[in-house]
Order: C-alpha cells, then structure tokens, then sequence
C-alpha cells in the first residue's frame, strides 16, 4: 500500500512541477540573458508576467512538498523492504529529473529576435 501510495503522491508532484516549469516558461522568465530576466513581449503586461511567475514558483513550492511526503510514505514504517527502498528513490529520482530536465530547457531559452528592432540610439 504504500508503493501505491508513493507512487500516486510522486505522479501529483511531477504534474506540479510539470505546470509551474510551463508557467515560468510562459511568462517568459529565463536565465539566458545577462542573469536572470523576465522576456518582455509586446501583447502581455507586467502584472500578467508577475501572476504566471507567481504561479509558475508556488507550483515548483508544491512539487517540493508533494516529492518529500511521496518520499517520507514510502520510507516509513517499521522496517522497509528493499524493494520499497528502491521503488521509492527510483520514482523520485524520475520525477526529480523529469521537473528539472523541463525547468533546464525552459529557463535556458534565448529571448526570440524582435520582428521590428528598436533604431540604434545616438547615430545619424
């Protein structure tokens, strides 16, 4: 029961993680500017950018959660059999490299090159 039980709370934490690394990408946050910087696009405001942000780290928050209690189900009890011990790291490790694997992508994306470009300032 309590493979089941991992298992399930595993599933709901990847779908978490899964939706807060789409919500970051969404509002257009990424790590491949010089640091960290929200992309700015033309059809959206800030206060959308910050909601999906927003969003996007409490999902990833919740992944976090869900992954240590999935953890802790699986690993409790009186004396867990190894193949418990093994389904339990290997369904995290799954779900720990699924997230982060899309978070890697996300965060890594270069702005898109703007249709209209902005005139070079200061020149004739």
């Amino acid at each position: 029961m309590r493979i089941v039980g991992t298992v399930l709370l595993a599933i709901a934490a990847t779908l978490a993680g899964l939706f807060g690394g789409f919500m970051l990408g969404l509002s257009g946050l990424t790590l491949a500017g010089p640091g960290l910087m929200v992309i700015g696009y033309s059809d959206s405001d800030d206060a959308e950018r910050a909601i999906g942000i927003g969003m996007g780290v409490f999902a990833l928050l919740v992944w976090l959660v869900l992954l240590l209690f999935a953890a802790l189900v699986g690993l409790g009890g009186d004396r867990p059999t190894r193949a418990r011990r093994v389904t339990v790291w290997i369904v995290v490790g799954l779900s720990a490299v699924m997230v982060l694997g899309l978070l890697t992508a996300v965060l890594a994306t270069p702005p898109p090159v703007s249709e209209y470009p902005l005139p070079e300032w200061n020149r004739a």
